[in-house]
């Protein structure tokens, strides 16, 4: 099998299981240290916010 083939298949076995964008997200994340950078900020952040509206919900 050629790497194309190969290719091809791996492309369609993380589309079947709906994995592509996180499998594309971490490709891109390994390379740009930016994008990196920006993804542990929003996800530090979602998770403040997160926290804030719990505490404030009062439960």
């Amino acid at each position: 099998m050629d790497n194309q083939t190969k290719d091809d298949l791996k492309t369609s076995a993380l589309l079947a299981t709906g994995a592509l964008t996180q499998f594309a997200l971490i490709k891109s994340m390994t390379q740009s240290k930016t994008l990196t950078t920006m993804v542990i900020i929003g996800a530090v952040l979602f998770g403040g916010l997160a926290m804030f509206l719990f505490k404030m919900s009062g439960a």
